[in-house]
């Protein structure tokens, strides 16, 4: 989910019962390795569609993990215009639905990277949504409700309750060929669990060259 610097954070619900103070939760259904795979796998989406000096902050705790971008409705790559070609004559290609299905593809993000964290990474077979982690399913519904939200701004519609296949399937190809950047991304998380914008983009600079 994209969060502005100022909203309050995604939280998960943890159904593992209480923790010691500073102890990771671990959950049957999905526990920390999970939810650092999510917010990683959300970052290199995020990355990916939207490129650098974008993503602000990410963090994940036993509590739930966000991801903060710099603006409220960053624009994807796509829909960006050539900065060889001057301005004038050059509008930026963007679309409505161009800037919604980037979201979209962000939205579920989080669930796809968790359900290849636990089948085996990018060697495991097609996922599906069943195998979302049961503590990573409020997530994944508050994730769409957003982009719900997003799309009736554009005057678009992605109801909530309407399962994308496509921005699945989108998802799950950028993850599988991104894969080295989830694993790099989750673990610098199990050591330091907020991460900067600045130090992410580094981290994926030095993942995928140009």
């Amino acid at each position: 989910m994209l969060q502005h610097p100022t909203d309050t954070s995604t939280r998960t619900t943890n159904r593992g019962g209480p923790a010691r103070r500073g102890q990771p939760v671990e959950t049957p259904s999905g526990g920390p390795i999970l939810a650092r795979h999510a917010a990683a796998a959300r970052a290199v989406i995020c990355f990916v569609l939207y490129g650098e000096e974008v993503i602000r902050e990410i963090s994940v705790s036993s509590g739930g993990n966000s991801l903060r971008t710099f603006s409220l409705l960053p624009i994807p790559a796509t829909c960006r215009p050539d900065t060889t070609i001057p301005r004038r004559g050059n509008p930026a290609p963007v679309s409505s639905s161009g800037v919604v299905d980037a979201h979209g593809i962000l939205a579920y993000a989080a669930a796809v990277g968790g359900v290849l964290a636990g089948s085996g990474g990018p060697s495991a077979s097609e996922s599906r949504p069943e195998q979302v982690a049961r503590d990573q399913t409020d997530v994944f519904r508050r994730d769409r409700i957003d982009l719900g939200r997003l799309a009736d701004t554009l005057m678009l519609s992605r109801p909530a309750e309407t399962f994308y296949k496509e921005y699945w399937q989108e998802a799950e190809r950028l993850l599988r060929a991104h894969w080295v950047g989830v694993e790099m991304l989750a673990e610098v998380l199990s050591r330091h669990p907020v991460l900067t914008g600045e130090r992410i983009d580094k981290i994926l600079c030095e993942a995928f060259p140009v």
